[in-house]
């Protein structure tokens, strides 16, 4: 930059973290100064923002990477006082780095004159600006940029700024009311009621989120998912998949819907590990039918079936049950125990008039059935897979798409 000169003020910091836009120099050029800095290859938090609101796990992720910039940051002596969507840039494999130190206050600086930022200015964007920063501009510290983090978390959560009575996080978006609290004290006036530590957010954070939040964005997409079908019936979602952790909750995805597949699923036609549904088909199933490896219903098939009326398996269950070892009313199996059996070693005469006209036929049935039965939930089980890498493509197409626009 011609006639560029080294700005005078005091020794400037040299940041360097993995979550802070390295300056690279900084001068004077007349009467301006400037900054040269790195290069950032994606959006800011705006633009994402602009795009639809972030799922809970993607907002928690972010905002435990901008802690850990501040956390560094402030350890330096060094305050933002400018925290905002514009400010937070996410590249694309999804790390933060925080940009624009350039209204930042040196603390502890002897000469406030020096400074490119004046300590007697009210500097900062407002909505995001700390009470302090406008009634006590002198008195402002590393906790304005808490305060600020508050309000960007607030919006990441809900798509709205936290003015006048707000709603708390939790009644707008699918977070542990816990992060209500948090919200809550960052948020405070009072900057000596607030959060005094960008640590003690983030360690609590962790600790609401668990292991998952600890996870590359690239494996927290890749380990959980989840879709709900705009369309509902009777207030649930015609189709709902879920599946992996939740770092909101640090607890498994839960689908529930018309038709639900999931780690844990509940619905009409329920599909997952563990399956409730009038048809309930998985691991663990339990239904008005289910069809699962253990299966509860009142008509079940299943390696282990336990029924209310009829039940098929290896080991069966049921007032009328059929199988290997069977335990019923109506009993036909191999080992059978029962009021009316049926098995290599014996042969009720109630037992047979019961089976014999419908039981060859029944399981003939069966045995069709299962191949097909094992093949459709091979399938299914896929889906969930399918539709995660279906919303990452499309997840790195709007990327590229907005990646265009100016940052």
């Amino acid at each position: 930059m011609p006639n560029a000169s080294p700005a005078k003020r005091e020794p400037w910091p040299a940041l360097s973290h993995p979550n802070v836009v390295t300056v690279i120099d900084l001068g004077q050029s007349g009467s301006l100064y400037y900054f040269l800095m790195e290069f950032v290859d994606g959006v800011n938090l705006r633009q994402i923002l602009q795009a639809g609101r972030l799922a809970p796990r993607d907002a928690l992720g972010l905002i435990l990477q901008i802690c850990e910039a501040l956390e560094y940051a402030h350890g330096e002596g060094v305050v933002h006082r400018d925290i905002k969507p514009e400010n937070i840039l996410v590249d694309q494999k999804g790390h933060v780095k925080i940009a624009d130190f350039g209204l930042s206050k040196l603390l502890g600086a002897a000469q406030p004159d020096v400074q490119l930022t004046q300590s007697n200015q009210v500097m900062g964007t407002m909505h995001y600006m700390a009470p302090e920063q406008i009634d006590k501009p002198l008195e402002v510290d590393h906790r304005a940029d808490l305060y600020s983090l508050g309000v960007v978390f607030y919006e990441m959560l809900t798509g709205e700024l936290p003015l006048g009575r707000f709603e708390l996080p939790s009644r707008k978006s699918a977070v542990d009311s816990r992060v209500d609290e948090l919200v809550l004290r960052m948020l405070e006036r009072n900057p000596k009621r607030r959060v005094q530590e960008a640590s003690e957010i983030r360690l609590q954070l962790e600790a609401i989120a668990g292991v998952a939040s600890k996870l590359s964005p690239e494996v927290s997409r890749k380990l959980s998912y989840e879709y709900r079908s705009q369309a509902t019936l009777f207030g649930w979602p015609l189709l709902h998949v879920a599946m992996g952790v939740d770092p909101a909750t640090g607890r498994k995805r839960s689908a529930r819907g018309i038709i639900a597949l999931g780690n844990s699923a509940r619905g009409v036609i329920a599909f997952g590990d563990t399956a409730v549904g009038v048809i309930a088909c998985g691991i663990f199933g339990y239904g008005l039918v289910s069809l699962s490896v253990v299966a509860v219903g009142v008509i079940s098939i299943g390696s282990v079936a336990v029924g209310l009326w009829w039940a098929v398996g290896g080991l069966a269950l049921a007032p009328v049950a059929v199988g290997g070892l069977v335990i019923g009313y109506y009993a036909c199996g191999q080992v059978v125990v029962g009021k009316y059996m049926m098995g290599p070693h014996v042969n009720n005469p109630i037992a047979g008039a019961f089976f014999n006209p419908w039981l060859g036929k029944m399981v003939d049935r069966v045995f069709k059935v299962i191949p097909i039965v094992t093949i459709l939930f091979l399938a299914i089980g896929c889906i969930p897979q399918l539709m995660a890498k279906v919303s990452e493509r499309r997840r790195k197409r709007h990327f590229q798409r907005d990646k265009s626009k100016p940052v």
